[in-house]
């Protein structure tokens, strides 16, 4: 999670002074309900301000000081404030679990208020949807991004279906599919000319998602390597943000950081036809318009990216080496700050090695190679299993299962039906003789259902029991690959590092250059199809950040407290303010990992106590139960990543019998320890190690 500055910034005071005044003019009109949008919307649109200038550690603290002083929020107000966090830990820093409690927020403040807060309802399943596939849980962002286009088609008017066509768009461009995300960004576009002027969003649906789908519509024509049609429409959306300019003067600085935006693409795009005059041209102005306070200096750092692979292209080293200066400075102001951070730290990596290669400095080129692979790696991992996951059959298998639920509902009516016309058949054969026959057609047709349902229920088991054996072939399967894939990682990675060294000395025959570089490039290839088998077992690298131990701990609490209340636990904490430089999130996980564990092999009405113990250079947190204990037979076994030592919690809680190896393998990474004692029958208690310094 990123850290939150404790003191406003200079642009929070200005801002906090708008609102007041919002305030002071609100209390003195008289409003028939709780909402107040002459104040959130303009706070709103601070923090859109805000995240385009990079500013993410700031949203939250801005937010809670903002609504601090509005009184009595109404749902709308408070969805405002939900959303923004929502996508701040979504899109930005990546904070799956916060992602997820504002989500829940914004669904409970909409709750029973559904169409009369349609539009909001509509954005909130697309941002579930989102959340959905951050945290790689690919069918159920299927399900939310169809029931919102069902919500939408219902609730809302044509304007509104962009949104979701502009979903599919990016979610084929994450995938690759530029063919097919050029369609759905050409749809969304011409949906979003529907929306009429004056209408709620009217900033967002007129201008803000148009030129975006512009944008993204050129970006796909340039990842096809289609660069023509990638300048045409760059050109087309320069064109309608320049318009906007007019519609819309009090968002100049919106207007222009989308404008620079397009000159960075536009940019890179020329560059790839050779035309190296228009592409510095273009470059050189994205980063005046975006290089500045308030506006995307992320993109301004992409642009950068760009202007340096153009100057080594074309050997004019000193203002490669300039901007390259320039954006590490950049980067290490912005550390930790925003994840997409890191696609802009490969490049550099990139650009280093290329500009020490080409100044001779062979041993800085190798060092940043190494660098940019280990990155690269990392980031492939974050992405894997996205480009598998196909979204448009996942839409239409949506669909296909809410139309098989309709017809189970029709078939359940009918059979009611069914059911009430033999009763009334009975009854009037009591009156009318002559309908005896009818009823026993009847008769013989429940009996026929009656057979047909048996045979049905029968063949689900079948197929039930066949999905089982399934997969726990899979299960087997994906182990052994994990194996194989892990032994063949190093080996390959030596080659292949060793061509890239013997690549290097320029002494080589072409002959032999040409053979080591087909064995480096088959090593490459083969490095990829292993790091996709490896992508949740690789060791990322750590970014530490000081933590307030107490607070960690309570918040790992806070996380667990439910579960423990469902079996009647009591969980002590015993803490101090202790200030540590490590990883907050994995540190979090090691001691989620372990009161997890704790809950799951405690009794009911037991007691699981926390307690920390400072020494001179390191620091012991101890999590103590009254569970079932860990027999010595296993004891060796409990931290092995694919341990055979699996046992039931007390609650019939299922085993994974991973996260102690994980919670092992992240403490050691920051240069700690993790261990255990226990008394089978009595309970355990685990240590975690943490160095002071």
């Amino acid at each position: 999670m990123s850290t939150i500055s404790a003191k406003p910034t200079r642009y929070q005071f200005v801002c906090l002074a708008v609102i007041f005044f919002l305030l002071m003019v609100a209390c003195k009109q008289q409003k028939t309900n709780s909402d107040h949008p002459g104040i959130v919307n303009p706070i709103s649109g601070i923090v859109d301000s805000m995240l385009v200038a990079g500013q993410m550690d700031d949203v939250p603290h801005f937010l809670d000081s903002a609504y601090a002083k509005l009184k009595n929020p109404g749902p709308y107000d408070l969805w405002i404030k939900y959303n923004h966090l929502a996508d701040l830990y979504i899109f930005y820093t990546k904070n799956i679990p916060l992602a997820k409690a504002n989500l829940d927020s914004m669904f409970f403040v909409l709750r029973g208020k559904e169409k009369m807060y349609s539009m909001e309802y509509a954005s909130t399943l697309y941002s579930e949807g989102d959340l959905s596939m951050a945290a790689k849980q690919y069918a159920q962002a299927y399900k939310s991004y169809f029931s919102g286009r069902q919500f939408v088609q219902k609730y809302l008017d044509t304007c509104n279906y962009g949104r979701f066509s502009n979903k599919l768009g990016f979610a084929e461009y994450f995938q690759e599919k530029y063919q097919e995300a050029i369609v759905h960004f050409k749809q969304a576009f011409s949906e979003f000319q529907h929306c009429k002027s004056g209408a709620p969003r009217d900033f967002d649906n007129r201008f803000l998602h148009p030129q975006s789908a512009l944008n993204s519509i050129a970006l796909c024509f340039e990842r096809a390597n289609m660069p023509d049609s990638a300048i045409f429409y760059y050109t087309k959306a320069e064109q309608f943000i320049q318009e906007a300019l007019i519609q819309f003067p009090d968002k100049k600085l919106f207007a222009e950081t989308a404008l620079g935006v397009v000159y960075g693409n536009l940019g890179g795009t020329y560059a790839k036809t050779g035309n190296f005059e228009m592409a510095e041209q273009y470059l050189k102005e994205s980063i005046r318009l975006n290089d500045r306070a308030g506006a995307a200096m992320e993109d301004a750092q992409t642009a950068k990216i760009k202007l340096i692979r153009l100057y080594l292209d074309n050997r004019r080293l000193p203002a490669a080496s300039a901007l390259l200066d320039q954006v590490e400075q950049d980067l290490r102001l912005q550390r930790g700050k925003s994840v997409s951070n890191d696609n802009v730290r490969l490049r550099w990596r990139e650009l280093k090695w290329r500009y020490n290669d080409a100044i001779g400095d062979l041993a800085g080129a190798y060092h940043y190679s190494q660098r940019y692979y280990q990155l690269r790696d990392s980031l492939n991992n974050v992405k894997a299993g996205l480009k598998e996951a196909d979204l448009e059959t996942g839409i239409r298998d949506a669909g296909q299962q809410y139309q098989i639920a309709l017809l189970h509902k029709n078939n359940q009516l009918k059979t009611a039906y069914l059911l009430a016309a033999v009763i009334f058949s009975i009854l009037t054969i009591l009156i009318l003789f002559l309908l005896w026959k009818n009823l026993q057609r009847s008769r013989r047709n429940v009996a026929e259902l009656i057979t047909l349902n048996q045979q049905v229920e029968e063949k689900n088991h079948q197929t039930v029991e066949t999905l089982k054996a399934l997969e726990k072939s899979y299960e087997e399967n994906t182990r052994i690959m994990k194996v194989v894939a892990h032994d063949l990682r190093n080996p390959i990675g030596a080659i292949t590092g060793l061509c890239a060294i013997m690549l290097a000395d320029k002494h080589h025959q072409e002959k032999d250059r040409n053979m080591l570089k087909m064995i480096e490039s088959s090593g490459h290839s083969s490095l990829t199809l292993i790091n996709d088998l490896l992508y949740y077992s690789m060791q990322y690298e750590l970014q530490k950040e000081p933590v307030e131990l107490g607070e960690l701990l309570r918040y790992a609490v806070d996380m667990v407290r439910l579960k423990a209340m469902e079996k009647q636990q009591r969980i002590d904490l015993q803490t101090t303010r202790l200030t540590l430089n490590i990883n907050r999130e994995k540190i979090w996980r090691v001691f989620s990992n372990l009161l997890s564990n704790a809950i799951k092999f405690s009794p009911h009405n037991s007691n699981i106590g926390i307690d920390t113990k400072i020494e001179p250079d390191h620091v012991t947190v101890s999590v103590q139960d009254q569970g079932i204990g860990i027999p010595a037979t296993i004891g060796n076994k409990i931290f092995d990543l694919f341990t055979e030592a699996k046992r039931t919690g007390t609650g019939g809680e299922r085993p994974f019998g991973m996260g102690l190896a994980i919670s092992k393998q992240i403490a050691e990474a920051h240069g700690g320890a993790i261990w255990f004692e226990s008394t089978p029958g009595e309970g355990a208690t685990f240590y975690v190690k943490l160095p002071l310094k």
